[in-house]
């Protein structure tokens, strides 16, 4: 088992911060010399600098990270040769691949980036807003915002010094008690990563290789190779790959369509007009067999009808569909009757379960915080726009992230029981309305619920590499 170098590895790839606030700026490089004196800067001891992996005995005040686009890199004045060895998904970016062809038919390349996602639509990184070539993303713990606006001045200041150009900024901040727009605890589920520091729910799976998440190092993959390539080891060694995305979320159309189900559930069932607590009771019933866990966190998978008794808070991410062979006797929910097939966690984490692709191959790291005031149910028209901000963190962005939002979310031939659906979260709806099946015990098809709107929207992304703190340092130096 290789040792991971925690002071060369940028912090939050081996660990979410959990802060209460974060702020990322897109900045372009005008000049090669001028974004080496900033990242030179930014690794010098005078803060903010940027936050490594390290093990701490107290919680720091801020935290701070980098992330370059491929066009970033070559502003940056990196070789023709080495700029032409990065993979094909990095190099093109993210706006590109949205709007790709695809040879199945899938629209753009299925990733869901279309209609109002589509990149022409984004307000960073599409083809009609200025390029992105770093990302700058700064963590902070204080709800008064004073730190975070205290550091945002230096890094501004020191953006104009080097002759930098600040694009955008984009805030989030947490929610009460860990939650997203939508109302679900959010967080529980990340990677094990064999060997890494960090305290990860005990969940059942196999714990994941490093080099699924850290180019160069000595690390192996799931393949049993590295995603390094021919790069060198001086930029690429403990680096990785992110996608950068600003989701918005359509909490008033999430909460009217659980109101429109749970009515039809009701009076399906009953043939009666349905009172306002079991419409209540089955709403969020849906809304958890949509998600795969009720709104607090509890798994579908060992609390199928009902939140209560709530599982302890280790035990919220150890369950699985079905029997593995580290745990034979699990029970087995292959039909999907306890969770199913097309909630949002099975399917873009579908587990031991089956499903396109070699199992536990495609796991991502996930570095989200929402951003939006909280969604009042009481003024659901209030015309604020509110969403998720994060990375998706892989060493392959091609085999990883984009093969689960065009296989596992917007594709119905994933695992069975998928078939004319789509992921009903993030995953991109027909024009008239997806579809969500919900399998009925003794009953001789699924329930089929109908008019699925698009609740999610991408409204910007940027493909990023994080190299290690190594990584910028060359990057610092003339090249």
């Amino acid at each position: 088992m290789n040792t991971f170098a925690l002071d060369d590895i940028q912090g939050n790839v081996l660990r979410g911060y959990r802060s209460a606030n974060a702020r990322h700026f897109a900045i372009q490089i005008p000049e090669a010399g001028d974004g080496r004196g900033f990242l030179a800067e930014l690794l010098s001891a005078t803060e903010p600098t940027v936050t490594p992996a390290n093990t701490w005995d107290e919680r720091p005040h801020y935290c701070l990270n980098v992330g370059l686009t491929w066009e970033g890199l070559k502003a940056l004045g990196v070789a023709k040769e080495i700029l032409a060895s990065f993979p094909e998904a990095f190099a093109q970016g993210a706006a590109a691949r949205a709007s790709a062809s695809d040879p199945d038919g899938i629209r753009g390349v299925g990733l869901g980036d279309v209609g109002e996602s589509a990149p022409a639509n984004w307000i960073l990184g599409g083809p009609s807003t200025p390029p992105v070539h770093l990302m700058l993303s700064l963590f902070t713990d204080e709800h008064r915002h004073a730190r975070r606006d205290a550091l945002t001045k230096v890094l501004r200041e020191a953006i104009v010094n080097h002759g930098l150009i600040e694009v955008s900024v984009h805030d989030a901040a947490a929610l009460p008690n860990g939650t997203v727009h939508f109302g679900y605890r959010d967080g529980i589920s990340q990677p094990r990563i064999a060997g890494a520091p960090g305290r990860q729910l005990e969940d059942m799976q196999p714990e994941a290789r490093a080099g699924d998440f850290l180019l160069g190092g000595g690390f192996v993959n799931s393949y049993g190779g590295n995603h390094i390539g021919s790069l060198p080891a001086k930029l690429a060694d403990n680096a990785t790959y992110a996608a950068f995305r600003i989701l918005a979320q359509d909490c008033a159309g999430f909460e009217s369509l659980l109101d429109t189900w749970a009515l039809r559930w009701n009076v399906d069932r009953e043939s009666l007009a349905a009172t306002r607590e079991s419409l209540a009771a089955t709403r969020e019933w849906l809304a958890a067999k949509l998600m795969g866990r009720w709104r607090s966190g509890a798994p579908l998978t060992t609390n199928p009808e009902t939140a209560e008794p709530a599982p302890a808070e280790s035990e919220l991410n150890r369950f699985d569909y079905g029997p593995s062979p580290e745990h034979p006797l699990f029970l087995d929910d292959e039909d999907g009757y306890r969770c199913p097939a097309g909630s949002h966690i099975r399917r873009l984490q579908p587990r031991s379960g089956a499903a396109a692709g070699m199992a536990n191959t495609r796991r991502l790291i996930r570095r989200g915080m929402p951003y939006g005031p909280p969604y009042d149910p009481a003024d659901p028209a209030d015309g604020v726009e509110r969403g998720l901000i994060g990375l998706f963190v892989c060493a392959d962005l091609e085999l990883q992230y984009e093969f689960v939002l065009r296989v596992w979310a917007n594709q119905d031939s994933g695992a069975p029981g998928l078939r004319g659906t789509r992921e009903p979260i993030v995953g991109d709806q027909p024009d008239h309305g997806g579809q969500f099946l919900i399998p009925v015990k003794d009953a001789r098809r699924a329930l089929v619920l109908s008019g699925l709107p698009t609740l999610t929207r991408t409204r910007g992304s940027v493909y990023c590499m994080m190299p290690g703190l190594g990584g910028l340092r060359y990057l610092s130096t003339p090249l």
